[in-house]
């Protein structure tokens, strides 16, 4: 946070080339920055002009430099001897060892302004420590404009330190000071690492990355309609961010070829850190799946700090309000968690850090750092060559009873505004005193219900009139969201803008259809303008300002009182028989100005005050309304008002000041020097907008066959449980023939999603589920004179059945090569290797290994006695062994083990051999570094002698034990650990390739890898144990890591 004179003078140097650069689009893209780094809108070019302009000419030397070092002592004083524990996630496996250290790092991080206190920094810093404000930790876009550094920041959080733990844990007690010393200097290595490889990746060409400043959702939703618009499209839908007159173009590609942005057929992988924390993980996902390219080696990844629930096994189901499998159906993205049961992530440190964080915070809301990975569901048989590329055509969708779906959105649209039930409020308020979720916070606005029906649409066959009518049916007659009541309006103006539904009043003008229906509308008048037209459009935009005096309630007071209130726009008619309070959650606000038209009918003009929040101007507020309610009773009787949202924090902080309906400003609609009516938002046009995104859902949401889908099958609680699918023969073909001829049909099941209807004796035919099921428990129906076949089957996932199809799968590539369908690859070299291990180490070895087993499965080890029906449990007891074993720790071996025998019936049909145990950094986790020997009849005769003077050097192999399903696990699993570490490619002429499977066999003596990798093994290797070198030529490099739940 503080800085040096000679690195601010660094720093201001830098800025004046990159000011230089960005004059304009086309000079940075002429400049040295041009091929690296871009930008999606000129808006964020200018933005960052203005930052890097202010890093140049601020004066950090007096006042600003005194406010901010009051603001460090503020923070400093409130931490007092608090340890807080975050900078624990770095250290992977070593978290026992850095509780106090952490601790110390984070205080001494706020207390001097350099990462953790240390000397090296702190003396740069002149005298006891007189440095100078950072300038980019000054400037921020704070609406106070005061100091804004977030509490929680950490300055060794981002870096991967478990091998500087593990250092520090080893090592004799060092004083705080020393430890935090070490700390900081590995994390100025790393990234000093990273710079250099960052720097490769620009000299070579192999990276650019596209920047972007404003709302992540509205980025997303517009990229959406750029992609199916096949081109860039200048036209904005949204507004860049909240608070700004800033339409969302994506312009920031002027001179340059832009014929890949954006990419038409999406991203391969998007990530999107711990947003669904602070904008709702529905939204979230909704706006990033319809990016996704179709591909199965496409990833979503979502990530959440905040707890949902009290356990960490239903946070997900809490934070997506249902059935994790059933949403995963209908929306198509699913949660790897779910379809393989396993993790190579070691989540058993976020599970022992919870307590910690929980006692050292003295907070209502817990942390639990949960990392969810999402990708298609629809698993393909793991035959090979595969053609992962996956088409809107051909992509697989689920047809689904369309009042059974109206069901299930309004048990979402329930569970996305518990929050407007009255009935359980009082026992919400009193359990929010103690304890808060991640939930509680109003995340989630009418547009987010319509934006998840948006994306099933484009997945799920259905009758949508019906689903849609049934859904507004079941909406208006609910009566436990009273509140909720008045948010119709809004949810049908949302279903109408983003095209997913009209509702028929709004499917044309008020005036056009009062000519045929008897309207209660009040008559023309011109003086209304727009609303006094022939044919007003049937939505229209609500533009009306609100004074600066009337923000001082929530820009008055201390920051903590403020918090951060929900808004929502209350349009009102307060006389006649039709009277109405509708509110409006999605709209949109600038500071600034608007000039309603001129006498030759010119469009309104808009100005905005660029210094927002600090500035003087009043706020904007722009709205998307039904006309209909506009013209509905007299003139005088309507009013539009800014409220803060009916929430408990809300009427305990501001019911005294704003009164019960905590009304920030009400208007008149008469008064035209503060409210306009608009056919658009400003710089918009709403009839492109919408017919745009009806051709975005007309363009996924066709091309697939309803009568090969499969259909889903719902229980009460809107739940789905089954798949089915009818498989229609054709008239007089071979197959119809043999059904009518009474010929037996069998269900022979191939893989999750998979199986083989067998007609007869010879005929076949492949029936794929969009979703794994289980084919072993399916059910037959047949019609032989209409010759169809339908099949049943219930919904798979991992918690019910321990198959490990999906986590052991490699995909097929478009260029041939294989992918992991559920582990992470990982480059072993660049992994920290641990060093001579001591008895200080089992205490973290085994902690780790401990969490490697659910509580579920926990208690079955416990309760059973035969624990080879769960060769899960076997596996990660087979690995506890081989880790605790090289270790030297596990009471079977003598000391440090090297060498294992996978053993089934004694006899040995794998051998491993551990060349050394590394941190896995990414995961937290460790990694056994080894190489593989598959055993097959001919290796063992050719290898005989070899084998006996292995089995008698010293320390002898140990051998594992494995059942039957165990061991035929480990032969499916070896091609992946093989694939996880893969430097080298895959030769023309690899068995996987001919034989068309992976693995290539899980019998006994046979050899379930391809050849690719033999012998492609560090020098090293053969050094470790001498006995080891006539093996090489056969051995695969693997990379083995605990498995956890």
């Amino acid at each position: 946070m503080l800085i040096s004179k000679a690195d601010l003078f660094i720093l201001q140097e830098h800025t004046t080339k990159l000011l230089e650069a960005s004059q304009c689009l086309e000079t940075w893209l002429a400049s040295s920055y041009g091929d690296f780094i871009q930008f999606i809108n000129a808006a964020t070019l200018r933005e960052l002009r203005q930052y890097w302009t202010q890093y140049k000419t601020l004066d950090v030397s007096g006042k600003i430099n005194t406010d901010f070092r009051d603001g460090m002592s503020k923070r400093t004083k409130e931490i007092g001897t608090l340890n807080f524990l975050q900078g624990l996630r770095s250290a992977g496996p070593l978290w026992m060892s850095g509780m106090e250290v952490c601790g110390y790092v984070y205080r001494k991080y706020w207390e001097t302004g350099v990462a953790g206190g240390n000397p090296t920094d702190y003396k740069e810093l002149g005298a006891k420590g007189r440095g100078l404000a950072n300038p980019m930790f000054v400037v921020s876009s704070a609406p106070s404009g005061k100091f804004a550094v977030h509490y929680g920041s950490e300055p060794l959080l981002g870096f991967h330190l478990a091998e500087t733990f593990r250092e520090l844990h080893s090592a004799e007690k060092l004083a705080l000071a020393a430890q935090s010393e070490r700390l900081v200097e590995m994390g100025k290595a790393q990234f000093n690492d990273w710079c250099r490889n960052f720097a490769l990746f620009v000299k070579h060409r192999r990276f650019c990355v596209q920047l972007f400043s404003g709302d992540a959702v509205a980025l997303c939703h517009q990229l959406q309609l750029g992609i199916a618009c096949g081109r860039q499209d200048d036209q904005a839908s949204f507004f860049s961010k909240p608070w700004k007159l800033q339409p969302l173009h994506m312009d920031g590609h002027v001179g340059h070829d832009h014929s890949n942005w954006p990419p038409l057929g999406g991203f391969d992988v998007i990530d999107t850190s711990n947003l669904g924390d602070h904008i709702g993980l529905i939204n979230m996902i909704v706006a990033t799946a319809p990016l996704m390219r179709r591909r199965r080696t496409s990833i979503l990844c979502t990530e959440s700090l905040l707890a949902a629930s009290d356990s960490a096994n239903s946070a997900l189901l809490a934070a997506l309000g249902t059935d994790v499998a059933t949403f995963s159906l209908l929306v198509g993205l699913a949660p790897i968690g779910l379809l393989a049961g396993v993790t190579l992530e070691a989540v058993s440190n976020e599970a022992a850090l919870q307590s910690f964080l929980g006692s050292s915070h003295l907070q209502r809301q817990k942390q639990y750092r949960l990392r969810v990975h999402w990708k298609s569901p629809d698993v393909q048989p793991n035959t090979v060559p595969l053609d992962s590329e996956t088409d809107e055509k051909t992509r697989r969708r689920v047809k689904v009873n369309s009042r059974e779906l109206a069901a299930w959105f309004l048990s979402m649209y329930k569970k996305m505004f518990a929050h407007e039930d009255v009935s359980n409020l009082f026992s919400r308020m009193q359990r929010m005193q103690s304890k808060s979720y991640s939930t509680d916070m109003q995340r989630y606005t009418r547009a987010a219900i319509v934006g998840l029906i948006r994306v099933v649409k484009t997945n799920v066959l259905a009758d949508w009139g019906i689903v849609l009518d049934t859904f507004q049916s079941m909406v208006v007659a609910d009566n436990s969201l009273l509140v909720g009541s008045n948010s119709l309006q809004d949810l049908y103006t949302q279903l109408a803008l983003f095209g997913v539904w009209t509702l028929p009043v709004l499917a044309e003008g008020p005036r056009q259809m009062q000519k045929r229906v008897n309207l209660p509308l009040r008559p023309r008048n011109n003086v209304e303008k727009l609303l006094g037209e022939i044919d007003p459009p049937s939505i229209v935009h609500i533009i009306f300002s609100v004074p600066r005096k009337h923000l001082e309630v929530l820009t008055g007071s201390g920051d903590k009182m403020i918090g951060t209130p929900g808004m929502h726009v209350s349009v009102k008619q307060e006389f006649g028989a039709e009277q109405y309070d509708n509110h409006f959650y999605t709209f949109h606000c600038y500071f600034g100005k608007f000039l309603k038209e001129g006498k030759d009918d010119r469009p309104p003009l808009f100005e905005e005050d660029d210094r927002g929040w600090q500035g003087s101007a009043d706020l904007v507020v722009v709205c998307a309304a039904p006309t209909f309610g506009l013209l509905t009773g007299p003139r005088n009787g309507l009013k539009v008002s800014l409220a803060l949202n009916n929430s408990p924090e809300n009427i305990m902080l501001y019911s005294s000041k704003l009164g019960s309906m905590l009304t920030v400003s009400e208007i008149s609609l008469e008064n035209e020097q503060r409210v306009l009516i608009s056919r658009n938002a400003p710089f918009m046009d709403t009839n492109y907008s919408m017919t745009a995104q009806r051709n975005w859902l007309q363009t996924y949401s066709t091309g697939a066959d309803s009568d090969t889908a499969a259909s889903a099958i719902f229980d009460a609680d809107h739940k789905a449980y089954k798949l089915l699918i009818r498989t229609v023969f054709a008239e007089g073909s071979e197959e119809a023939k043999a059904l009518a001829n009474g010929a037996a049909v069998e269900v022979v099941p191939k893989d999750l999603s998979t199986i083989h209807l067998k007609l007869g004796t010879s005929l076949n035919r492949t029936v794929v589920f969009p979703f794994p099921v289980q084919s072993s428990n399916s059910k037959t129906r047949i019609a032989r004179k209409s010759a169809w076949v339908e099949v049943e089957a219930a919904i798979h996932t991992a918690a019910k059945e321990d198959v490990f199809d999906t986590w052991t799968r490699l995909d097929c590539t478009p260029n041939g090569s294989l992918s992991l369908s559920s582990m992470p690859r990982v480059s072993l070299d660049v992994q920290p290797k641990i060093m001579s291990m001591t008895k200080k180490d089992e205490k973290w070895i085994t902690i780790m290994f401990g969490g490697t087993l659910s509580e579920g499965e926990k208690h079955m080890k416990e309760q059973v006695g035969d624990l080879s029906v769960q060769p899960k449990i076997e596996l990660k007891e087979s690995l506890n062994i081989m880790f605790q074993s090289f270790a030297g720790f596990h009471p079977q071996a003598s000391g440090p083990v090297r060498t294992f025998q996978l053993t089934k019936r004694k006899s040995c049909h794998t051998i491993i051999f551990v060349n050394s145990m590394r941190h896995d950094l990414d995961l937290g986790s460790v990694i056994l570094d080894a190489w593989v020997l598959p055993l097959t009849i001919k290796r063992v005769h050719e290898l005989s002698a070899a084998l006996s003077r292995l089995i008698s050097a010293k320390p002898e192999p140990l051998g594992v034990q494995l059942s039957e399903r165990e061991s035929i696990l480990w032969k499916r699993l070896l091609p992946a650990l093989a694939e996880r570490c893969r430097t080298s490619d895959h030769k023309a002429s690899c068995e996987y390739r001919a034989k068309g499977k992976i693995p290539l066999s899980v019998e006994d003596d046979q050899n379930p890898l391809c050849s690719c990798g033999e012998g492609k093994v560090p020098a090293d290797y053969a050094k470790v144990v001498k006995e080891w070198a006539p093996f090489v030529k056969y051995a695969t490099r693997i990379a083995i890591a605990p498995v956890f739940p």
